[in-house]
């Protein structure tokens, strides 16, 4: 390995590090609690080293939700690999998101970030956005992939745009999803508890009404149901 490739990847693992810290931190205090001198403590760099590699918080959180968009739309493009449905991976998918968010809330945490930033100016010269949203592109796309699938197969109805659908359905989810994380990580969302409501029926319920509303016919539906039910169990 030449002297190029090897500070590059020391400069990755140290990115990495710092980027760990982070993530510790926001699971301990929270996003707002955020601040740069306390990262650089946690990864044991100078806060010096610390700006060399992310110019401010909001850079710092963005490399965050580049490395959380990343991983889950990893996790929901290699549902397209299984040999199942297309009806079938749009549930699959689904699953995979709630999961994502429910063992890494502090990763859904810069996500939500992201999606707030209103203020261009809170960019500055950062890279992560366009990389997040790469991240999210490939995703949605995945999405599109399997309804066309789905399509093809007989199991989703072909009436449909498929990325019409497809945008319904990870605006619909991107909500359902949410609302699984304010009930995990906000002590005064109480909607759930105060209609005795279980986020995980919820969802599945959601993904029923979903699968039987885009299944191609009455077996399609109650080969769907069936599946529902028994991954349930």
């Amino acid at each position: 390995m030449g002297t190029a490739e090897r500070k590059e990847r020391e400069r990755e693992q140290k990115k990495e590090l710092i980027l760990d810290a982070a993530e510790t931190l926001i699971l301990q205090k929270g996003l707002d609690q955020l601040n740069m001198d306390e990262v650089a403590e946690q990864a044991e760099v100078s806060k010096g080293s610390l700006y060399l590699y992310f110019n401010n918080k909001t850079d710092l959180v963005l490399g965050i939700c580049n490395k959380a968009s990343k991983m889950l739309s990893e996790q929901i493009s290699s549902v397209l690999t299984q040999d199942i449905t297309g009806l079938e991976m749009v549930y699959k998918m689904g699953e995979n998101y709630l999961n994502f968010v429910r063992s890494h809330p502090e990763y859904f945490r810069s996500m939500r970030f992201f999606d707030n930033l209103i203020d261009a100016e809170q960019l500055g010269e950062s890279e992560y956005p366009s990389m997040c949203q790469n991240n999210m592109d490939t995703a949605f796309t995945s999405m599109v992939r399997a309804i066309q699938i789905g399509m093809q197969d007989g199991s989703i109805n072909n009436s449909y745009n498929a990325k019409e659908l497809a945008v319904m359905l990870w605006s619909t989810s991107h909500g359902m999803v949410n609302l699984a994380f304010l009930h995990q990580n906000s002590p005064h969302f109480e909607l759930l508890e105060k209609n005795s409501i279980d986020v995980n029926s919820l969802f599945q319920e959601y993904l029923r009404l979903i699968g039987c509303g885009i299944a191609t016919n009455a077996e399609s539906i109650d080969d769907f149901k069936s599946k529902i039910e028994t991954d349930s169990r």
